[in-house]
């Protein structure tokens, strides 16, 4: 028998919108890219969520933040990603990896990762 007193239950990964089947073509990209957080119903108004864009070394090369209201908290949140942010990724060879975060009073959940190709 399996213990899972301490399992840890990941969040859905977010959703790169203009990438296809995981590949973003950076040069064909209009800016911004927009990357998604699923609608959650356990998600509360107070809640802040946070989008991290990595690249394939794990650097953390962006990050931002929204704190859910009575209005938004249920639905998907949507990200505004820097076009630039992708490029200077492709130009060093190295891909992207977005992960989101639910902060609840101290309490962190963390989603699954998207990991994406990027391509010129």
């Amino acid at each position: 028998m399996t213990d899972k007193r301490f399992a840890i239950q990941m969040l859905p990964a977010p959703v790169l919108k203009e990438a296809i089947n995981n590949v973003l073509h950076v040069h064909s990209l209009v800016d911004p890219a927009h990357g998604i957080v699923p609608a959650s119903q356990e998600a509360a108004s107070g809640d802040r969520i946070t989008l991290n864009v990595y690249d394939s070394d794990g650097a953390e090369q962006w990050s931002h933040s929204v704190v859910l209201t009575a209005i938004s908290a249920g639905k998907p949140v949507e990200f505004a990603v820097p076009k630039a942010l992708f490029e200077k990724m492709l130009k060093a060879g190295k891909n992207a990896r977005l992960q989101y975060s639910n902060d609840r009073a101290g309490n962190l959940q963390q989603s699954l990762p998207l990991e994406i190709t990027l391509k010129d």
